[in-house]
């Protein structure tokens, strides 16, 4: 059954894994989570391709990494136009969801790029849908977990911006004030692309139950994710059951339509992932798991795929 799902995952690091390891998207020659032929294997129709600048790199070549890398996608739409598909518009959804190939919609991960808010259109030009207003860091906008901080005023002048623009705030990697500044001041349909509980695991880049039910209250959805530490606390790596126990606990709290996939995959190396999952070929073992534990097919459905899809649909209706 797993074959006829339509998997959307919300946070790979494709273009910083091409760019910082110099490996290849269709045949590398070093082992990495995600390929073209494992996105095609695995039935993953739907990714949100990120933009992240290594902190070594911050800040004097921040935007010129960022412009690297939206080249890096520019040249995987060019060489494979049957395979990928740029998705900026309800158009492009469209065309996604009556087709068969992969599409991308790009998320910046950390702001940092972007050295005024005058300068979002730029970015917005580009393909930028969503952004993640910082990282682990500070920046000009706003603080990861490195800070309790809460959002400048250019972070609060930059999220007006994206209201005006139509991009999506990502919430994931901000720390718990600007979190709450943050989804207070956005007009879209929030996500958190790449976060897990912190009741299950107290680590703090998960997200507390009050944070997951603001996310759902404004309509949103929180996309589980693979790192192990982030998982189990990293007493031992993770599996599946554990990808299990944080999507049931965010299902029990918000419900069904509000819990998705964001795995972060090359994020980290191979073995800092769930032992189940060696490449993003296997993610529909994270299908098969929900099922193994009494999960419905349109329950399935929703976690694997569709909440993410719904969620940006109707964020690209506001336009």
């Amino acid at each position: 059954m797993s074959d006829k799902l339509f998997i959307v995952d919300a946070h790979e690091d494709i273009a910083y894994h091409m760019h910082y390891f110099s490996r290849e998207f269709v045949c590398p020659s070093v082992p990495c989570q995600i390929t073209l032929p494992g996105l095609k294997k695995g039935h993953i129709r739907l990714v949100f391709n990120t933009i992240f600048v290594h902190p070594k790199d911050k800040p004097s070549n921040t935007r010129k990494r960022a412009l690297e890398q939206f080249g890096i996608y520019d040249e995987i739409y060019a060489t494979y136009p049957e395979d990928v598909l740029r998705i900026n518009d309800s158009s492009g959804i469209s065309e996604l969801l009556n087709g068969d190939k992969i599409g991308f919609l790009t998320l910046m991960e950390g702001a940092d790029p972007i050295h005024a808010p005058s300068d979002l259109e730029e970015f917005h030009a580009m393909g930028v849908r969503i952004i993640a207003l910082a990282w682990n860091d500070k920046n000009r906008y706003a603080s990861g977990t490195d800070t309790g901080e809460g959002l400048s005023a250019a972070g609060m002048e930059l999220i007006e911006k994206m209201n005006d623009l139509n991009i999506v705030l990502d919430l994931s990697h901000l720390n718990e004030k600007c979190f709450w500044q943050a989804i207070d001041i956005t007009a879209s349909i929030p996500i958190a692309s790449h976060s897990n509980s912190m009741s299950l695991c107290s680590h703090p880049r998960n997200l507390t139950d009050e944070q997951v039910t603001a996310v759902a209250e404004k309509g949103g959805v929180i996309g589980i994710l693979l790192y192990s530490p982030f998982l189990n606390s990293g007493i031992t790596r993770a599996t599946l059951h554990d990808v299990f126990l944080h999507t049931d606990h965010m299902v029990r709290l918000v419900g069904e339509d509000h819990v998705g996939i964001g795995t972060d995959l090359d994020g980290a190396e191979i073995g800092a992932f769930p032992e189940e999952i060696q490449t993003v070929a296997d993610l529909p073992k994270i299908a098969d798991t929900l099922r193994n534990n009494g999960y419905g097919e349109e329950r399935v459905k929703k976690i694997m795929g569709e909440n993410f899809i719904r969620v940006i649909r109707e964020n690209f209706q506001r336009a």
